[in-house]
């Protein structure tokens, strides 16, 4: 088994208040796992994957490395091979939506300007946001702001998706339309939603509850 994502006997944050259990679970490449659970679950689970926290107790493994115990060269590397959306969307106010795609594709990726500029083209084309290009998030609806946080996540086209609630003001078709771009641009997906949401469903190899009572599969 090629396991992506592994928790093992995990049970928050360190310095932070413990889940009431503690959870283990493994994600394989090339499937696409779906979490329903709150906000305060799912983001300390998303810090823990990107090396931002350490757990309390237990032990989090990505791509076979604890990103908690990387030196700060090596985890802003290894961050980079990550496509991610917190929620709120993370998008930068004073630039515009085309810049928040080309700026983090120049300074995290290192790719030239003119090519980062170029995929960032492609990219708002493939996602139908070309007509928002040069609008600045606050002027955005939220449907836009979350699929254009999804864009920028995927531009740098990670071999590894972290969703945190991502398309939830997106109807159901356009929400099928962008999953379906996800799984053919990423090879592994690890979605968490807030909410039951048939259409994310629909798309995954698994599913699983988070809540009060632990971690389980869906039923």
């Amino acid at each position: 088994m090629d396991v992506v994502i592994d928790f093992s006997h995990v049970q928050g944050e360190r310095a932070s208040v413990r889940w009431a259990h503690p959870i283990s679970f493994q994600l394989e490449r090339g499937q696409y796992y779906l979490i329903r659970t709150n906000s305060t679950l799912s983001s300390p689970m998303f810090r823990l994957c990107l090396g931002f926290s350490d757990p309390s107790v237990g032990d989090v493994r990505v791509e076979g490395r604890a990103p908690h115990a990387m030196s700060r060269y090596a985890v802003r590397d290894f961050r980079r091979t990550i496509g991610c959306v917190f929620e709120p969307d993370g998008l930068v106010a004073n630039l515009t939506l085309k810049m928040n795609l080309v700026v983090p594709l120049v300074f995290a990726t290192g790719l030239e300007y003119e090519e980062a500029m170029a995929r960032a083209d492609s990219m708002l084309q493939v996602m139908h946001l070309s007509m928002w290009a040069d609008v600045r998030p606050a002027a955005l609806p939220a449907e836009i702001r979350q699929t254009a946080a999804l864009a920028r996540a995927l531009c740098p086209r990670p071999a590894l998706l972290l969703l945190e609630n991502p398309l939830a003001s997106v109807d159901d078709k356009e929400t099928r339309r962008l999953m379906s771009l996800c799984r053919a641009q990423a090879e592994t997906l690890l979605v968490i939603t807030h909410r039951y949401d048939s259409v994310l469903n629909e798309f995954s190899d698994a599913s699983f509850v988070w809540d009060d009572d632990g971690f389980r599969t869906a039923a």
